[in-house]
C-alpha cells in the first residue's frame, strides 16, 4: 500500500520530537513596531527567519511574535512603497524589542526566498540565481495563471496551451527537468505528462512565489535539472498576535469575461490558530486581437475574435490548524481544488457556427493534506527538528471532444488517478564555530492508475528515497561556502491491469530501478556592503517517467500518439551558476550568465509516422547544452519613480546532432517605469521578444514582438486593514503577436487587450 514505505521517516519523526524535554525554560517573545518618520506602517510583513514564522503589523504598525526560545534570529521587514531591512535579534530570559523605521522608496520589494536553503535568507545570501513575489506584485502582474504571473522575472518564461495548462519554462527548460512544488512539497498532479495539463492551483490563493534557477536536487531531489518554483499558499496557519487576520481578494479580466475571488481568514489564541480559506474562477473563452482570423497554414481566412475552447472552471476551499509554544510548532492543512477546463487542441473550422471543435476538456481534482512541524530540540548537535508532509488524491479526466460544464462523460475518456506522498525530515545542526547545515531524508510515493478507451500508458508504482547533507561554512565575514551531497534511491514498478484497453498493459509487470550520488558546491561573497557575488556547480539527475519509459497512447489532449522507449536512462546534468549583484542607494542591478550541461536528456520528438491518423511522438534522449544568462538594473531617478529594465536570453542545443533544440525563448527584454508611494501606484512598461528562427525538430518561426502594458493603483489604510486597488491594461495597443512557447501559436495569436480591476484586503 501507499503508506507503507513512508514509515521509517515517519519513526525518526517520532523518535526526534520524543526527544524533546518537556522540562524547557519559558519561551519568550519578540515584539515591537515598524514606523516610518514616526508614521505606523501598516500591513509590513514582518519574518522571523529562523522560526519560519511570518506576521503583518497591524494597528500602530505593532507585531508581536509569542513563543520563541532562547536563541539569536534575524527579523526582516518589508512593506511596499518603503525599502526592505532587516536586524538581528538576541533572545535571552526576557521579552525582546525591536523597532524599525522604513525608508520610502520606489525600489521592487526584496523579499525572503525560502526554497533556495534549509534556512529562509534574502536572494541576495543565496549561493544559487533565485527570484521570488510576494503577495501583492502577484496580484499586480500581467494573466490569470500562476505561470503566467511570473513570465517578467528573468530567466522565466510561459509554455501555454490557452490560459489554464499555462506551466513556466526556466531558463529553456520545462517539463520534467522542473519541479512545481507547493509550500515546499510536491503536488501528486500529472502536468508533467503533456502540454495540455494544468497545474491545479488558483493564482489568487498564493501568497508568495519562488523562483529557484539551475539544479536543486539536492534539497528537493529528482526532476530539478532546469530549477523550483515554489508556491506558498498557507495551508497550514501561523498564530497571528491578533485574533482574526486575514486576505481577501476579488477580480475581474475582460480579456476573458473573467472573475475570480479568493478569502482566507485566520483566528488564532495565545498559542494556537484554525483557519478557512476558499476562491474560485469563471473564465470565457479568451479575446484574440482580430475580428479576421487568417489560417497561418493554409491563408484562409473567417471570422474568430476568441479562443475557442479556452473557458476554466476552478473552485478550491480549505481549512488548518496550528499550535506553539515552547517546544516549537505543529500545524495540519487540508485543502480540495477541483477545476474544469477546455484545450484548443487543433484550428478551428471556418464554420465555426455549424461543426463542433475537434478539442478537448479536461477536468480536475485534487485533494491534499499537509503535515508542518518545527521542534525545538536545543541539544548539543540538533537544533531543530523540521518535518513536512503531504499526502495527495488526484483525478484526471480528459474528454476528446467537448462536453458540457456539467461533467458528462465521454466512452472514450481517459482517467488517470494518482495517490502521492511526499515526506522531508530535517536535522538543524546547532552552529560549531564557523560551521553550520542541515541533515534530510526525503520519500516520495506516487501510485498511478490509468483506464479508458486509450489509456496512454501503464498503471504504476513510483517509490523514492534519499538522505542528504546540507553543510555551510563560514570562511570570513564576508565569505560563506556552501556545499551539498545527495544519495537517491528510486524504483518504478509497472503492474498488470487485467482490464486495460490496452492489451500490453493488461500483462506488463516489469521495474526499473536507479540510485545516483548528486552534489553541489558555492561560495557567496560581499566585495564591498553593496555588491554581492556568487558562483556554483552541481551536478544532478533525473530518472525516466512512467510515461517516457512505457507509453502507448493517443493523448487526445495534444492531438498526438505517444510511444515511449523502455531503454531509456537516466539524465545527468552538470551546471555552473554566477551572479553578480549591487544594492547601491539609487540603483540596484543582478547579472547572471550559466550553463547546465545534460548527459541523456529525454525529450519527445515526431517521427514522421502516424497511428490512427495522429502523429507519433516518441520519447528519446540525446545530450544537450543550455547556456545564457539574465540581467536587470533598477534606477531611481526620483525617490519614488524607479526605472527597471531586463533581459534574458538561452542558447539551447542538441550537442549530437548540432542543432538547436525546439521550443526555446527567444531573447526578451523588459523597460518599465513604475511611480510607488505610500498611497498611489501608476506603472507602464514594454515587454518585447526577438523572433525565434533557431528551430529544432518540429518548431516553427515566429515573430519578434513588442507589447504595451500599464497600471493604476491605489492603497488606503484604516485602522488595521490595508485596502488596495488596482486597475491594469494588458496589450493596450491590441498588438498581434506569437509567442515561440505556445503551443496553439501555429492557428492562434496571444490574448487581446485585457482591462483587469484587482481589489485585495489585508486584515
Amino acid at each position: 500500500m501507499i503508506w507503507k514505505a513512508p514509515s521509517p521517516l515517519l519513526r525518526l519523526a517520532l523518535l526526534a520530537v520524543t526527544a524533546i524535554a518537556p522540562g524547557r525554560a519559558v519561551a519568550q517573545s519578540i515584539s515591537g513596531s515598524v514606523r516610518s518618520a514616526g508614521t505606523p506602517v501598516v500591513g509590513a510583513t514582518v519574518r522571523l527567519l529562523e522560526g519560519d514564522r511570518v506576521l503583518r503589523t497591524g494597528a500602530g504598525g505593532a507585531f508581536a511574535f509569542q513563543s520563541v526560545s532562547a536563541g539569536r534570529y534575524t527579523l526582516f521587514v518589508a512593506a511596499t512603497g518603503y525599502a526592505s531591512t532587516s536586524r538581528q535579534v538576541t533572545v535571552g530570559t526576557a521579552p525582546a524589542t525591536v523597532q524599525f523605521d522604513l525608508v520610502p522608496s520606489a525600489l521592487p520589494l526584496k523579499e525572503v526566498v525560502v526554497s533556495a536553503s534549509p534556512v529562509a535568507r534574502t536572494s541576495d545570501d543565496q549561493v544559487q540565481s533565485v527570484a521570488t513575489k510576494g503577495l501583492r506584485e502577484l496580484q499586480d502582474s500581467w494573466g490569470t495563471s500562476f505561470a503566467e504571473k511570473l513570465s517578467d522575472v528573468p530567466g522565466v518564461t510561459v509554455r501555454a496551451n490557452g490560459s489554464a495548462p499555462s506551466r513556466p519554462i526556466l531558463r529553456g527548460l520545462g517539463d520534467n527537468e522542473v519541479l512545481i512544488l507547493e509550500n515546499g512539497l510536491r503536488m501528486g498532479d500529472i502536468a508533467t505528462y503533456d502540454p495540455a495539463h494544468a497545474t491545479p492551483l488558483l493564482a489568487l490563493g498564493i501568497a508568495q512565489a519562488d523562483v529557484v534557477r539551475g539544479p536543486a536536487t539536492i534539497l528537493y531531489g529528482p526532476s530539478t535539472i532546469g530549477g523550483v518554483v515554489n508556491v506558498i499558499t498557507d495551508l497550514v496557519p501561523a498564530v497571528a498576535d491578533r485574533p482574526v487576520s486575514g486576505t481577501a481578494s476579488v477580480e475581474a479580466n475582460s480579456v476573458s469575461d473573467e472573475y475570480a475571488a479568493h478569502a482566507r481568514t485566520v483566528f488564532s489564541g495565545a498559542n494556537q490558530a484554525f483557519s478557512v480559506s476558499g476562491g474560485l474562477l469563471r473564465a470565457h473563452e479568451t479575446r484574440i486581437p482580430s475580428g479576421i482570423y487568417t489560417d497561418p497554414g493554409t491563408g484562409a481566412r473567417f471570422a474568430l475574435d476568441r479562443m475557442p475552447q479556452t473557458f476554466d472552471q476552478s473552485n478550491e476551499v480549505g481549512a488548518g490548524y496550528a499550535v506553539q509554544g515552547a517546544f516549537g510548532s505543529f500545524g495540519l492543512g487540508v485543502k480540495h481544488h477541483d477545476m474544469n477546463y477546455g484545450i484548443p487542441g487543433v484550428p478551428p473550422n471556418a464554420d465555426w457556427a455549424n461543426v463542433p471543435p475537434t478539442t478537448s476538456r479536461i477536468a480536475q481534482r485534487r485533494t491534499t493534506l499537509e503535515a508542518r512541524g518545527l521542534f525545538n530540540v536545543g541539544g548539543s548537535f540538533v537544533r531543530a527538528v523540521k518535518l513536512n508532509a503531504n499526502y495527495n488524491d488526484y483525478t484526471h479526466s480528459e474528454y476528446p471532444t467537448a462536453q458540457d460544464a456539467t461533467g458528462v462523460s465521454d466512452p472514450q475518456a481517459n482517467h488517470f488517478h494518482k495517490r502521492q506522498f511526499n515526506g522531508v525530515l530535517q536535522l538543524q545542526q546547532q552552529p560549531v564555530g564557523a560551521w553550520s547545515g542541515t541533515l534530510g531524508l526525503w520519500t516520495n510515493v506516487e501510485d498511478l492508475a490509468i483506464e479508458g478507451d486509450q489509456p496512454l500508458g501503464p498503471n504504476s508504482l513510483t517509490t523514492g528515497v534519499a538522505a542528504y547533507a546540507y553543510e555551510e561554512y563560514a570562511a570570513s565575514s564576508a565569505t560563506r561556502l556552501q556545499g551539498g551531497l545527495r544519495f537517491d534511491y528510486s524504483k518504478i514498478q509497472t503492474r498488470p491491469y487485467a482490464q486495460s484497453t490496452d492489451s500490453v498493459f493488461q500483462s506488463l509487470d516489469v521495474s526499473r530501478e536507479h540510485t545516483a550520488f548528486t552534489a553541489s558546491l558555492g561560495a557567496v561573497t560581499q566585495f564591498t556592503p553593496e555588491v554581492t557575488g556568487s558562483f556554483s556547480v552541481a551536478r544532478s539527475f533525473r530518472v525516466p517517467t512512467v510515461q517516457e519509459l512505457f507509453a502507448n497512447g493517443l493523448d487526445a489532449a495534444s492531438g498526438t500518439y505517444s510511444v515511449g522507449t523502455a531503454g531509456l536512462g537516466p539524465e545527468q546534468g552538470f551546471g555552473i551558476d554566477a551572479s553578480l549583484k549591487g544594492n547601491f542607494k539609487r540603483v540596484a542591478f543582478e547579472v547572471s550568465p550559466y550553463v547546465n550541461l545534460i548527459h541523456d536528456y529525454i525529450y519527445g520528438f515526431l517521427r514522421g509516422d502516424t497511428i490512427q491518423d495522429f502523429p507519433v511522438r516518441q520519447f528519446a534522449a540525446t545530450d544537450a547544452r543550455l547556456a545564457g544568462f539574465e540581467a536587470s538594473a533598477t534606477v531611481l531617478a526620483t525617490p519614488l519613480f524607479a526605472i527597471r529594465a531586463s533581459a534574458d536570453y538561452v542558447n539551447a542545443e542538441d550537442t549530437k546532432r548540432n542543432e538547436p533544440l525546439p521550443f526555446t525563448p527567444p531573447l526578451r527584454g523588459l523597460l518599465r517605469g513604475t511611480y510607488q508611494d505610500q498611497t498611489w501606484m501608476a506603472m507602464a512598461e514594454v515587454r518585447a521578444a526577438s523572433s525565434q528562427t533557431r528551430l529544432g525538430e518540429g518548431d516553427t518561426p515566429t515573430d519578434g514582438y513588442a507589447v504595451v502594458n500599464a497600471g493604476f493603483g491605489w492603497r488606503y489604510v484604516q485602522g488595521g486593514v490595508v485596502h488596495n486597488i488596482t486597475l491594469r491594461v494588458d496589450n493596450v495597443l491590441n498588438a498581434v503577436y506569437r509567442d515561440n512557447l505556445s503551443v496553439i501559436k501555429d492557428f492562434l495569436p496571444q490574448p487581446a487587450r485585457g482591462v483587469r480591476l484587482n481589489y485585495q484586503l489585508l486584515y
